[in-house]
Order: structure tokens, then C-alpha cells, then sequence
């Protein structure tokens, strides 16, 4: 995954991304092309992954 992010384990539709500085992020992954209600993808992004305005840049998210 981006960013350093590695796939630590899965418990059925939920995904564990781990950081080597310890960030985590769960991410659910359910039917293809199923995408994620803004606030829930803002709470990924900013809570779990710390990543600022500068790492979407940084990663061409934005």
C-alpha cells in the first residue's frame, strides 16, 4: 500500500493497515467499485492515517 502502509490481518470484509511508526488503519472492503461516504473516508484519512494536505498532494490523491 502507499505511503508504507502494510496489510497486517483481515477478519472477514475488514482490512488492518499497519505503519512501521505504529499508524493503523481498517479499511472494509465489501463489492467492487463500492466507494466510502465522505466522512467515514475523511476519518481514514486524517484519525487513522494522519496524513495531512500536503501527503494527498505529495501521493496525487488530490
Amino acid at each position: 500500500m502507499r505511503d508504507g502502509f502494510l496489510l497486517d490481518r483481515q477478519s472477514g470484509s475488514h482490512r488492518l493497515y499497519r505503519h512501521p511508526d505504529g499508524r493503523r488503519v481498517t479499511v472494509t472492503f465489501h463489492a467492487p467499485g463500492q466507494t466510502f461516504a465522505p466522512k467515514t473516508l475523511r476519518s481514514m484519512l486524517e484519525t487513522q492515517a494522519r496524513w495531512k494536505e500536503d501527503d494527498l498532494r505529495r501521493l496525487r490523491i488530490i
